[in-house]
């Protein structure tokens, strides 16, 4: 899992995953020579694909899709992402690069290349396209139509992203479920998106599995705090009604060491947990030590798993 708007340090609607029918005609689009999933077709069997389903949220499906041709406006309601990926992008990076010896670093604008990332809820692809643009080959995961086609018409405008970017409409379940997935990223990324999912216990497990021995886990999402749910839905959504009252449940907020807990029945241990805060007045994220609101949480699979 992640509806972001400018005091969304909560935020993701990237999260929410549809089964992509498989006994279905699939309608598609040409688009400057490339092929896009028609979303009106897949909404309208949306239901019937999700019958096995167990971490996706409709009702999150609904709201957030109003907001699905919203995700490039740098000034709107997803500001916010767009601003963390000052944060976010140069600590995934670091993180892998932290797996190679300094001379087997690349000096190149690439030095991502090599790597396997998978972007859970990726929504439009804000941060897909960053990670692929350095040389990370990337697969945007997300339930929504309406994001995955989004995501895929952005793409096409940047002809260096053909050939290492990749988005899919599919759930995490069954992008865990199918043997050539399992084990085979060096990270899964899952920012701002956890928070609105259902069954977490689930959605961790599946990330889990899809990532390589040695592979890493990266979470991005809010903590489940009385302060959280003061400035997050009392404050930003019911006062000041920066975003849509009810974008956020916070009994689907997350506790930090609930995270660490799930990943530890995994066999996946935390290395770091770090706070993040956002000023909606210059739009700008920081790290910090306090993890009330919101934080950053890396794991790493062990090599021996």
């Amino acid at each position: 899992m992640s509806c972001r708007s400018k005091f969304n340090f909560l935020s993701s609607c990237n999260a929410l995953r549809c089964l992509v029918t498989r006994n279905r005609r699939q309608k598609w689009l040409t688009h400057r020579g490339r092929s896009f999933c028609t979303a009106s077709e897949e909404n309208s069997t949306s239901q019937d694909r999700r019958s096995n389903t167990t971490t996706i949220d409709d009702e999150e499906l609904k709201r957030f899709s109003k907001l699905a041709q919203a995700w490039w406006n740098e000034n709107g309601e997803y500001i916010a992402l767009h601003t963390l990926n000052e944060l976010r992008v140069p600590f995934i990076r670091d993180a892998l690069l932290a797996k190679k010896r300094g001379d087997q670093i690349s000096h190149s604008r690439k030095i991502l290349e090599g790597f396997s990332i998978l972007d859970v809820g990726c929504g439009g692809g804000l941060l897909s396209e960053p990670l692929s643009r350095l040389g990370a080959t990337v697969t945007g995961l997300d339930a929504l139509p309406d994001n995955i086609q989004t995501a895929r018409l952005h793409k096409s405008h940047d002809p260096t992203l053909r050939n290492n970017l990749q988005y899919t409409c599919s759930t995490i379940e069954e992008h865990a479920s199918s043997h050539e997935h399992q084990n085979s990223f060096d990270a899964v990324v899952c920012s701002e998106v956890l928070e609105h999912v259902n069954n977490q216990d689930e959605f961790v497990s599946c990330c889990c599995k899809i990532t390589k021995p040695g592979g890493s886990l990266i979470f991005t999402t809010v903590n489940k705090t009385p302060l959280s749910y003061a400035l997050g839905i009392v404050m930003a959504e019911r006062v000041l009604k920066l975003v849509p009252q009810g974008t956020h449940d916070w009994m689907k907020f997350v506790d930090p060491h609930d995270l660490r807990y799930m990943l530890d029945k995994n066999d996946v241990p935390t290395r770091l947990v770090h706070g993040m805060t956002y000023n909606p007045l210059i739009h700008k994220w920081s790290w910090i030590s306090n993890t009330s609101i919101n934080y950053l949480l890396h794991a790493v699979k062990p090599d021996t798993v």
